[in-house]
């Protein structure tokens, strides 16, 4: 089978890399060209559909692709995971629309296409809340936190022109997220979930929960509930907050996921493989813990320390320049013993620029 990749970045490489026991081709090529309104040119449509149209199947490694691309070149060849779900996860507002059509909780919102609904927008939420762009925000991009009634100028001048939606600032106790891969069957698999922590909106640490509770049940049925609705084919990943033990549904990624790199050591079967087993025609695989504590470090604007690592970890370079905020790698520690996790953990830590998120695993 031949599988073409859009967009050639580490989610990407790391894809291939599963994929060496499956009987696949795999191409990957740089991300078409789109406007900031995130449409491709009818040139540039044809021109991929052209290029694409010899492949078996065509997938992609992030959001920021034309919907009409693809949905043209759906006509040529297979296309996973599904269109609608990316043309839904593009825009902020259809995204909450559909948790909320879908009965999955989230905080409430509202859409803004002018300062006067801006206005409107502080009195129905109540200060805080948070502005956003609708397209193209991530790690902690195109928002504005509105605290007083002055912010409402400073953030319409950052952010309007484009269109926006206010939702009602969660006190959230943490932020987790739901990982699953769902094959041509209508077989999912469901990883543990997880805990995050962020700084500066860019995702540090990922914190894999063993426990199974409702706050987990309550996370595999949402994502359940999305995966039917799309008839979704691939991996898939919700991220939630969580305010006194309850979810609230904060956006979704139709791709591999950030928060999932820890199961390429730390499962039996990653999340890539899961979802390049899907999109082959093959079952995906009932996932299996193979550890007790289980931690997935971010590196963020700096590469893999030149150390010897500790057996329990595995780090993995993506190969690029350093640029500030940029996501260099990861490390993953996976381990039975809480004490030589902890102490291996430390002693990344030690190593490296950043600072732990949390003092307790």
């Amino acid at each position: 089978m031949k599988i073409a990749i859009l967009g050639n970045g580490q989610l990407a490489q790391m894809m291939i890399e599963s994929a060496r026991d499956l009987n696949v081709s795999i191409d990957t090529y740089p991300l078409p060209e789109i406007d900031r309104y995130g449409k491709s040119t009818p040139e540039e449509i044809n021109r991929w559909q052209d290029k694409l149209q010899h492949y078996d199947v065509v997938t992609y490694e992030i959001e920021n692709i034309s919907v009409d691309l693809l949905q043209t070149v759906s006509q040529k060849t297979r296309v996973f995971p599904a269109i609608e779900a990316l043309s839904v996860a593009q825009d902020r507002l259809l995204e909450k629309d559909n948790f909320k059509r879908l009965d999955i909780n989230t905080n409430d919102y509202m859409a803004v296409d002018s300062f006067a609904e801006l206005q409107k927008a502080a009195k129905l939420l109540s200060l805080p809340f948070i502005i956003k762009t609708r397209r193209f925000g991530y790690d902690g991009k195109g928002q504005y936190v509105i605290k007083t009634p002055e912010c409402l100028e400073k953030a319409w001048e950052a952010l309007g022109g484009h269109s926006l939606i206010a939702e009602s600032f969660v006190p959230f106790d943490y932020e987790v997220s739901q990982i699953a891969s769902r094959d041509q069957f209508g077989h999912i698999a469901f990883y543990p979930l997880v805990r995050n922590e962020h700084r500066d909106g860019i995702l540090r640490e990922t914190h894999v929960l063993m426990e199974k509770n409702e706050l987990s049940i309550d996370a595999q049925e949402a994502v359940r509930r999305l995966l039917e609705h799309f008839d979704y084919v691939g991996t898939f990943a919700v991220e939630f907050f969580v305010k006194n033990n309850q979810l609230f549904a904060n956006e979704m990624a139709p791709r591999v996921h950030n928060s999932g790199h820890w199961s390429i050591n730390g499962a039996n079967v990653s999340q890539f493989e899961n979802h390049m087993r899907a999109i082959s025609g093959e079952n995906v695989v009932v996932i299996k813990t193979l550890a007790q504590h289980i931690l997935m470090i971010n590196l963020i604007a700096e590469d893999v320390p030149d150390i010897q690592l500790p057996v329990n970890s595995h780090a993995k370079s993506y190969g690029k320049s350093l640029r500030a905020g940029r996501k260099m790698g990861h490390i993953n520690i996976v381990d039975n013993e809480l004490e030589t996790f902890i102490n291996s953990v430390n002693m990344i830590y030690q190593n490296i620029k950043a600072k732990p998120c949390l003092e307790e695993f």
